[in-house]
């Protein structure tokens, strides 16, 4: 007979899963923080392709020059918070699903304990493990409910920021054409 009680080799269990578990989310944050360096490091390649160094005359003429029109560094930093927004939101999805998962295997883990328990337990037992089942199983679904939601509105916010900028983006180019040909 092995000398590790049930007890143990069950809390040995959960620690296990708990580390995996801990273990995934690491990775997932690592993976996150990666992608937003390359994103960054490609925008601020993009909105400094063609810039260079001015050696005289005004500084700050030169400059706004360099960068190009307002409409382009617009999209440019548009695009830049769509893609950080949609980032973090496949990486919260993702943490929650993780979260998800450790909610249903708990779950099932005091369900298997609280049928052992109305086993051995007193009468009347089966009843009240069955109303907690219950409970514990409608508690659960809340919480799968709630991840689920706030990834959708999640999603549905960052639809609604992106066209809600279509328009700035238009009166932008619309107003630089006007100045444009005016100058010309």
């Amino acid at each position: 007979m092995s000398s590790i009680t049930p007890l143990h080799e069950k809390l040995s269990e959960v620690a296990t899963a708990n580390g995996d578990a801990f273990k995934a989310i690491v990775e997932i944050g690592l993976n996150t923080s990666e992608q937003l360096f390359a994103l960054s490091l490609n925008a601020v390649r993009s909105s400094t392709a063609s810039v260079t160094v001015p050696k005289s005359g005004n500084f700050f003429e030169q400059m706004t020059t360099q960068f190009g029109s307002p409409t382009r560094s617009l999209e440019l930093v548009t695009d830049y918070l769509r893609n950080v927004s949609g980032i973090l939101i496949k990486s919260q999805a993702e943490v929650g699903q993780i979260n998800v998962e450790r909610t249903n295997e708990l779950a099932q883990s005091i369900s298997t304990l609280l049928d052992s328990m109305a086993k051995s337990g007193p009468n009347g037992s089966a009843e009240v493990v069955e109303q907690i089942k219950t409970a514990l199983s409608s508690a659960t679904e809340a919480y799968e409910n709630m991840i689920k939601t706030s990834g959708e509105i999640a999603e549905r916010s960052l639809a609604a920021a992106g066209e809600a900028v279509q328009p700035m983006i238009a009166a932008a180019a619309s107003t630089e054409k006007k100045v444009t040909k005016k100058a010309a």
